[in-house]
């Protein structure tokens, strides 16, 4: 009987730590330098964390654990073929950054986020100033 409870008892111990390293394959970090805009949420420059869970991948959790900041969205697989570059890409209107994409070739978070409304109306009024309608900014992942 103490054979089978020691024996359980490891599978059980190598399931817990093997989904412990399955749910380190899903995050990423990054230090953004600037305040961004993800999903209608306005974030604050910080180091941040950025991972999706085993059960639920297209849930992307946003978190900087020092300013107590966290947010959450959904998030579509990436089928471009950037997927070699560690970074995260933002779109830039005037002093607005929105969070679009991450590209992580170490990690499964290969994601892109859809275009909030207030990206869509930064994309409108630099358009209607006459200015080029974006610049993509990429951020190096730690």
């Amino acid at each position: 009987m103490r054979h089978i409870t020691a024996i359980a008892l490891f599978i059980a111990a190598a399931f817990i730590t093997a989904g412990k390293a399955i749910a380190q394959d899903y995050a990423v970090r990054a230090t953004i330098p600037f305040n961004f805009s993800v999903n209608g949420s306005q974030l604050p420059a910080g180091n941040y964390t950025l991972g999706s869970d085993v059960t639920s991948p297209h849930i992307l959790k946003i978190s900087d654990w020092t300013q107590h900041v966290h947010a959450m969205v959904l998030a579509m697989p990436s089928a471009d073929e950037k997927r070699n570059a560690n970074q995260l890409v933002f779109h830039k209107y005037g002093d607005q950054y929105f969070l679009c994409e991450i590209r992580s070739k170490e990690s499964s978070i290969n994601v892109q986020l859809p275009t909030s409304k207030q990206e869509k109306r930064a994309r409108a009024e630099t358009q209607l100033a006459g200015r080029p309608a974006h610049d993509e900014v990429m951020i190096a992942l730690n």
